[in-house]
């Protein structure tokens, strides 16, 4: 049954794939890699764990807010 669902599910994502653009930064994201002070301001400001904060702080807002509209749908919770 999950098999099912996993199938069901991969095959909307790779079609929502298919229908997005792909990415307008690809080129210039692969251009600041060359540089070479590059690595002396990862240093200083590190930018990459930076994004991984950032992204986790979106993925726990996104989750409250699903999870908000799910209990206002079952009306569990007010306005």
């Amino acid at each position: 049954m999950l098999e099912f669902f996993q199938e069901i599910f991969d095959g909307l994502a790779s079609g929502i794939r298919h229908v997005l653009p792909t990415s307008p930064f690809a080129p210039y994201i692969n251009e600041f890699r060359d540089l070479p002070y590059m690595g002396w301001i990862n240093w200083i400001i590190p930018i990459g764990e930076a994004i991984t904060v950032m992204k986790l702080w979106l993925a726990a807002i996104a989750i409250f807010y699903m999870y908000s509209i799910v209990l206002r749908w079952i009306k569990a919770i007010g306005d």
